[in-house]
């Protein structure tokens, strides 16, 4: 006897998937082409006619995959590098922060507890003064406390205390952030 399958739900309103596909238009025409630094203007004049909230002397690389920038909040002298991934679950990323290049920000998931596994939006939130290193991963609901640091290729599935030092997978506590000069 054959199981019946249910069938899927899908949970993203039409109006958000038209937004995401005009986007991703303008993205590939007019965003990711000025990869040069004197476009950087540029590139968040477009994330902010989409939505984004972009501070001031932040820096957002041509090749950062943003898919719903309505859901970007970047705070002042940030940095989101190279071929980061950004999630459509809304990302707050404070003061000073840096996003290293090909880092995922993970920031939506599928509920786990149906059969159907339907979307489920959710939000990082990266205090300022932090880095997250070079390809680390950031799941969707955590916190990355201020002034601390996700070492490289860290897996973080939890939030991050305020000047700690993580690593690994998943990331773990590895030592206080000092930092000396102010």
């Amino acid at each position: 006897m054959e199981k019946e399958i249910p069938t899927y739900v899908d949970t993203i309103p039409r109006s958000d998937k038209f937004y995401r596909l005009i986007w991703r238009l303008v993205s590939l025409f007019l965003f990711k082409p000025f990869s040069l630094p004197i476009f950087n203007l540029w590139r968040a004049f477009l994330l902010k006619l989409f939505g984004a909230k972009i501070g001031k002397g932040s820096i957002i690389h041509a090749s950062a995959y943003i898919p719903s920038p309505k859901n970007l909040k970047v705070g002042k002298e940030s940095a989101i590098g190279p071929e980061v991934k950004l999630h459509i679950g809304l990302t707050l990323i404070g003061n000073k922060v840096t996003i290293s290049q090909r880092s995922y920000l993970c920031s939506a998931t599928h509920k786990i507890d149906s059969i159907n596994t339907p979307f489920i939006s959710g939000k990082i939130e990266i205090e300022d003064f932090a880095w997250v290193a070079a390809e680390s991963f950031i799941m969707n609901n955590t916190r990355i406390g201020e002034g601390a640091i996700v070492g490289a290729r860290s897996a973080v599935f939890k939030d991050i205390a305020p000047w700690t030092v993580v690593g690994g997978n998943p990331a773990k506590f590895l030592k206080e952030r000092i930092v000396h000069e102010h």
